[in-house]
């Protein structure tokens, strides 16, 4: 019998954890030996293990949720229920759930693995002389030194180190002479973050700004506008820390910031749901789309947003966004946030946008910053307090243990932050290295797609001859070779009109082509389901070109399996947390109403729903602070699972009955509590007016309430 074929990864991340476990589990044993090397004295890469507040050369604060929901972001073979006691699993997990989601995929898979954590790898040389090629690594505890450096000979390299590997600092002239004013988003994790930045590097007033045209971007500027909320509108406001700012966020690219629920015939859905449905491509074979975009397409996916959101939203929801009927007129393609509340933020002033490039920041006298338009215009942004970087990462640090001749093979680009690397396979590997392999390397990898490049690198490896190596087809390196131009294309290409936010972001298409490549059936959703459903990675469980393997992860999927047709449909009766996060969401900003009492009376105000950081045991909170004839009001409503708690009534308003709205098709929210009852008219993800009735024996007093 042959020696075990001996692989390093380096990263203990989640697609270091998922390549391990697939060279263990999807092969007879003591095919693989891998060894897992890290840094970090501890598994799961960004994710955070612990509750507590993160160390200080962390990136993502352990109570952070994630942006896609938990049947995105897991394996085909540990479902969440195994994970989290009790019935109440999180939708969208924190990020302290997700490192024990990895912990307990790595005690349930991994016994056999050989984990060297603490330990960093300084470089990786590979060997040609001699037989077939090797990788001789070297690690040791501290970098940069030659002190107790080991190394150790193995015959494939993965690299899982991540991509998010070290703060990007954009090249802005006069950045420099701003240091004490400016941070990276990366940095403020919490409120005392933000206070304690606040207090000792800025003014009392002025604009906060927020550089940063992606998810992080989004994210800051909605973080800064609910502190400053908060302070404003807490049981207790601190006027010290909140009046004198506002949050002005210019990004460079036309963008739609998406809820993390969003409308489905008879209900709402985890976004990645809606976005990853098999039903919104043609019938037949998903192709996988990579390369240059077209006009034509960046205008499709415009309307699909403002068909998914409603018009009612596209004012408030999309920055920049162009609308056009023509053609032939070239469309830029806009980028994708996730965050709740920003476009009422935009609504009410609390954030104010500008689309163009930060080109220059001057430090005398009132502070500014030139910010030039897609047209080439210039203005000017005055009395500039503070500069908040959201503009992410490098994967430079992730690639230093590579040699010199190896990273000028793979054509490395380190001013491009899209496309560093010139890969095929798609995204893990390159025909002249074929024993040097990408695991989610590349920009907003999915967790699925991690687990398919790790099934495709060990087919690939396993069926490899102890003399003549890899062997590959004309056919496949033809593949392969195109792939790579088609790479090269998109290098070329203009990024303000051919460039995607992510160019690996066919996630759907990925999930298909790797399943076709390795002769995975993609599992039916059942239960009396007539469509072809979302991809989640518990309908690819390994098969085909990769062996079953061993251990639960069937059962596992199953599970996963029959927690998405709940999700997809629920069932009658049962609170939805879904529902009730729509609402909470959309009640956000004024309202005005009209109060018909008992007697006739005519009765009218305002309300105002502002967002403050949520109390124990909610998830979010609104102060309300109203007006009715002349008489002031103040009291909280709260979210808790799939009820929201109205604090001046003590009533809890449970939400499961949904219906669509006749001849419209927009959803209807109702819920009842006692003698109230309340309904919510939905268009697309907004809430255009809604109503409460209160029943007694004396008769019906009905308010209704409008934008």
């Amino acid at each position: 019998m042959p020696p075990p074929k001996k692989v390093a990864i380096i990263g203990a991340g989640p697609s270091g954890l998922v390549t391990a476990k697939t060279l263990l589990h999807s092969f007879p044993e003591g095919t693989f030996a891998p060894v897992i090397f890290d840094k970090q004295r501890h598994i799961g890469g960004l994710w955070p293990i612990d509750d507590h507040a993160p160390t200080d050369n962390a990136f993502i604060h352990p109570q952070m949720r994630t942006n896609l929901s938990r049947f995105t972001v897991s394996f085909s073979d540990l479902a969440w229920e195994s994970v989290i006691d009790g019935p109440a699993v999180p939708t969208f997990p924190r990020a302290c759930q997700v490192g024990r989601y990895l912990v307990k995929y790595t005690e349930l898979y991994l016994s056999r693995a050989d984990l060297r954590l603490g330990q960093e790898v300084v470089q990786a040389a590979r060997q040609t002389d001699d037989g077939p090629v090797r990788w001789d690594v070297q690690w040791g505890e501290t970098r940069g030194t030659s002190n107790n450096l080991q190394s150790e000979s193995f015959d494939y390299l993965v690299v899982a180190s991540g991509y998010f590997a070290t703060p990007c600092t954009p090249d802005i002239p006069g950045l420099d002479d701003f240091p004490h004013r400016t941070i990276h988003s990366s940095a403020l994790h919490t409120a005392e973050d933000i206070d304690q930045f606040l207090a000792s590097r800025v003014p009392r007033s002025g604009n906060i700004v927020v550089i940063g045209a992606s998810m992080s971007g989004v994210e800051t500027a909605s973080a800064l506008a609910l502190h400053l909320s908060s302070r404003r509108h807490s049981p207790k406001p601190n006027t010290t820390s909140s009046h004198d700012y506002e949050v002005h966020h210019i990004c460079s690219r036309p963008f739609w910031t998406v809820p993390y629920f969003v409308p489905a015939p008879s209900t709402f859905l985890p976004l990645d749901l809606s976005f990853y449905d098999l039903d919104r491509r043609p019938p037949g074979p998903v192709e996988y789309g990579f390369g240059p975009l077209s006009g034509a397409q960046a205008a499709k996916t415009n309307d699909y947003f403002r068909s998914l959101l409603g018009r009612d939203y596209e004012g408030i929801g999309s920055v920049g966004v162009q609308s056009t009927n023509n053609p032939a007129e070239r469309v830029a393609p806009s980028w994708v946030a996730v965050e709740d509340d920003y476009a009422e933020y935009i609504r009410r002033g609390a954030i104010k946008t500008t689309v163009g490039r930060a080109s220059r920041i001057y430090r005398d006298g009132r502070p500014r910053i030139d910010i030039t338009r897609n047209d080439g215009t210039v203005v000017a942004l005055d009395n500039v307090a503070a500069i908040v970087l959201a503009t992410g990462f490098t994967p430079d640090a992730s690639l230093a243990f590579l040699p010199t001749e190896v990273l000028s093979r793979l054509e490395y680009a380190p001013a491009d932050p899209a496309l560093p690397l010139v890969l095929d396979g798609m995204g893990t590997s390159h025909a002249d290295l074929p024993e040097l392999g990408f695991v989610g390397f590349y920009r907003g990898p999915y967790w699925g797609v991690m687990e398919m490049q790790a099934r495709s690198l060990a087919r690939t490896w396993v069926r490899a001859g102890a003399e003549c190596g890899i062997v590959m087809s004309e056919e496949t390196q033809e593949r392969k070779r195109r792939e790579r131009l088609t790479v090269r294309e998109l290098r070329r290409a203009d990024p303000r009109f051919a460039s995607a936010q992510f160019p690996m972001g066919d996630y759907v298409g990925l999930m298909e082509a790797f399943a076709r490549d390795l002769g995975i059936e993609r599992a039916p959703l059942a239960g009396g389901c007539g469509s072809r459903g979302p991809v989640v990675p518990a309908r690819y469980t390994a098969g085909g070109g990769v062996e079953r393997g061993t251990g639960p992860g069937l059962s596992q999927a199953g599970l996963t399996m029959a927690a998405l047709r709940t999700a997809l449909a629920p069932t009658a009766g049962h609170g939805s947390s879904a529902v009730a996060a729509a609402v909470f969401r959309a009640l956000h900003g004024a309202w005005r109403f009209s109060r018909v009492n008992v007697d006739g009376g005519v009765h009218t105000g305002q309300m105002t729903f502002y967002p403050r950081y949520p109390s124990t045991g909610c998830e979010k909170e609104y102060v309300c602070e109203g007006v009715e004839d002349g008489r002031k009001t103040r009291c909280a409503y709260q979210l808790r699972g799939s009820r929201i708690i109205l604090s001046p009534l003590g009533l809890e308003l449970p939400f499961s009955e949904v219906s669509a709205e006749e001849g419209r098709g927009n959803l209807v929210c109702s819920s009842r509590a006692g003698d109230y009852e309340y309904l919510f008219h939905f268009n697309g993800v907004v809430v255009s007016s809604w109503e409460c009735t209160l029943s007694s024996t004396c008769g019906r007093t009905r308010a209704v309430y409008a934008r």
